[in-house]
């Protein structure tokens, strides 16, 4: 995942200062993760992408000392920010950022596990939620077909009465 993806398909939230047009998946693995207050609540373990290659979600690697313990959370996009690292040495090849969290440290604790449960879960939620969308376009494309197929036989039917009429008034 060192490749660089461009800001706008990674859709983090970011401020108009901050921007800087592209960030590299490899800068933010291991980033620090602050909750609502400041407090700093563990680090960025994985970044999910969804079938378009944008940012799904982040995995937060929460509670853990030392490197043992600890729980996997997922925080889906939108309810974080990305912000470069205050005082931070911005050089090409060592950006490095700060996650903020829109919730408090208690509120982090109710979110979802990742695990397996949850990356089934998620994954069908997402692959049902493209079928129904490919049903929709497809159930549109049907009736916008439909409509314009009747709205051309009104035309040409309404065009040969007014074709009858002129005839009967030229006679």
């Amino acid at each position: 995942m060192s490749t660089s993806l461009l800001a706008g398909s990674m859709a983090f939230s970011i401020s108009a200062h901050a921007a800087q047009g592209l960030y590299s998946a490899s800068d933010l693995m291991d980033t620090d993760v602050y909750d609502s207050t400041g407090e700093e609540i563990g680090e960025v373990h994985n970044i999910l992408l969804d079938d378009n290659m944008s940012v799904h979600s982040l995995v937060i690697k929460t509670g853990d000392v030392l490197g043992l313990g600890g729980r996997d959370v997922v925080a889906e996009r939108g309810s974080f920010t990305l912000r470069p690292e205050e005082n931070a040495d911005q050089e090409f090849d060592d950006r490095e950022y700060e996650v903020h969290m829109e919730a408090t440290g208690e509120e982090i604790k109710s979110l979802p596990e990742y695990d397996e449960s949850w990356w089934n879960q998620t994954s069908d939620s997402l692959s049902q939620a493209w079928e129904n969308t490919k049903e929709t376009s497809r159930s549109a494309w049907e009736d916008t077909k439909q409509a314009t197929s009747s709205a051309w036989q009104n035309v040409k039917q309404g065009a040969e009465n007014l074709s009858d009429e002129t005839e009967e008034e030229v006679e």
